[in-house]
């Protein structure tokens, strides 16, 4: 399955600015902007996971942070080398784990934008982010919200070209949405406190535009 998401965003990857930032409406990336700034300064250590061609990094790296970018997708990697001055890019399945990666760096940000919905334990990756954190450190991400009572018949568990007619093969990897109380759950296990919520519609799927609702959220360990 993840050869197929590999495979999909490799071609995908020349297309994926304009694709993202035209029809599509990929805002993720804005609304990162919107709420991290406050923690933006100089000299941060950032990790980037779902790097992509970088659109989530550029915000730190402008600001002199310095960025370790991870993907599974080789030529994304290079994409995002070629407009952007990272620390190091890293081509990696993070369902293999972080701390395998990490044995010695810690980061005061960590953001995750548009890849847990295709990661099918959450909470363990959230857990290994937690443990890469420095002291005050922050956790940025966002998931794919799940609504039952869409009017497009969209499950909560599907292959991401479910009901897509003519959809090809490399749209048969698994996308996993997830309802709010579930990710609070998760939060609360992990003793973390969340510091800003917001909920919004992330992209425009396919050529229906259909909506698809994300939250993204930031949070800390408590206490701190």
């Amino acid at each position: 399955m993840k050869k197929l998401i590999e495979e999909y965003n490799n071609l995908l990857s020349t297309k994926y600015d304009e694709a993202t930032q035209g029809d599509f409406k990929w805002l993720a990336p804005s609304r990162l902007v919107q709420n991290i700034m406050p923690y933006v300064k100089p000299d941060i250590d950032v990790l980037d996971i779902g790097v992509g061609t970088g659109q989530t990094s550029q915000t730190f790296i402008d600001q002199g942070g310095r960025v370790v970018g991870i993907d599974i997708s080789e030529k994304m990697l290079v994409i995002a080398k070629a407009k952007f001055k990272f620390k190091k890019l890293i081509k990696y399945n993070i369902e293999k784990g972080l701390l395998n990666l990490f044995s010695q760096e810690k980061f005061d940000i960590i953001v995750a934008i548009g890849i847990l919905e295709f990661i099918k334990d959450i909470k363990k990756i959230l857990m290994e982010m937690k443990q890469l954190l420095k002291e005050n450190g922050i956790i940025v991400f966002t998931y794919e919200m799940y609504d039952p009572h869409n009017t497009y018949r969209i499950k909560k568990v599907s292959p991401l070209g479910t009901g897509l007619e003519g959809a090809p093969k490399l749209l048969n990897f698994t996308v996993y949405r997830r309802l709010p109380d579930e990710i609070n759950s998760i939060i609360e296990d992990l003793s973390l406190q969340i510091v800003i919520r917001e909920t919004f519609i992330g992209y425009l799927r396919s050529q229906l535009k259909i909506p698809v609702p994300y939250e993204l959220l930031i949070v800390k360990e408590e206490n701190r």
